[in-house]
């Protein structure tokens, strides 16, 4: 999803292009600028514009570029994007062959690296609904497909969201607030391709016993599963939240949470932590989960 301080980019301007798609795209690549360079074939498609050929490719050595084969994007949202002149009801996208690539430097290399990566390609899709009325944000549906049997899938409700004009989003961005989600994963070394490297990279030490240390940290994961305030998390959660710990490094299986929050969750409810600083412990977290509940579900199933 994109953030507000983007979409205030986007927003900013008149359009630079009549044809709509390569305006919509312009916009879009400006904003990306901000991470590194964008480049794509742009066409309409039927109602979609369609990106061929795009790549995001970030500033750094080592950081992966991300490649896509076919970027697809449509809906009210998209006109809304180069010139304002309609309300952003609604946006479609779609991914096909993502791919991430990490740049060496090194021809041989890279070369290698780029033809690995499209044996791991991933789809993605996803529907956003705004109502001007209720001021609703709504992503209807973000499904990711990674390789072999592994998937995300994650829809959510924002309220307090104006998108009517420029200076709307920018006040949105401390009036929204999370009032539902619901996710599900299915991990059958998705965990272990995409989190464990940078999670085992920020928490594990350089040296020494790295299984006492892995139990360490699962101790406190545990500890902390323990102490989450029972009128937020049933018991039933809980335990599949402690069964699910006892599977990491290698968890197998399908997790779902079901968040609801009344009034919802944002920077209102955010704002007391900017004075008193980070939480230290999970009691401190308390007054974030008044009003909120958490259905967290593990069902540990064996790659196919």
């Amino acid at each position: 999803m994109i953030r507000a301080g983007a979409l205030t980019l986007l927003l900013a301007g008149p359009a630079a292009a009549d044809d709509l798609c390569p305006a919509a795209w312009e916009r879009v690549a400006t904003t990306l600028s901000a991470f590194g360079a964008a480049h794509g074939t742009v066409r309409q498609e039927g109602d979609w514009c369609l990106v061929q050929g795009m790549v995001l490719d970030l500033e750094g050595q080592y950081l992966p570029d991300w490649h896509m084969d076919r970027l697809r994007f449509r809906g009210s949202a998209v006109k809304w994007v180069v010139d304002g002149s309609s309300a952003p009801e609604g946006l479609e996208i779609a991914v096909e062959g993502l791919r991430l690539v990490v740049q060496t430097g090194n021809a041989q290399f890279d070369w290698l690296y780029a033809a690995q990566a499209r044996a791991n390609m991933i789809d993605a899709k996803a529907s956003l609904t705004w109502d001007a009325k209720t001021r609703v944000l709504r992503l209807e549906g973000l499904s990711i497909d990674f390789p072999g049997d592994n998937q995300v899938d994650l829809s959510a409700a924002l309220t307090g969201v104006d998108l009517s004009s420029t200076g709307a989003v920018q006040m949105s961005t401390t009036s929204f607030a999370l009032t539902e989600a619901d996710l599900k994963v299915t991990t059958h070394g998705l965990f272990e391709g995409y989190l464990l490297m940078p999670l085992g990279s920020a928490f594990l030490p350089h040296e020494g016993d790295m299984a006492a240390a892995v139990d360490s940290i699962r101790t406190e994961l545990i500890s902390a599963v323990v102490a989450l305030p029972p009128s937020s998390f049933s018991d039933a959660s809980k335990d599949a939240l402690l069964a699910l710990i006892m599977q990491l490094p290698n968890p197998s299986g399908e997790v779902t949470m079901s968040l609801r929050a009344a009034p919802g969750i944002g920077p209102a409810r955010l704002a007391g932590y900017a004075l008193v600083g980070v939480p230290q412990s999970v009691a401190d977290f308390e007054p974030l989960f008044q009003g909120v509940t958490v259905d967290v579900g593990w069902n540990h199933t064996d790659a196919p």
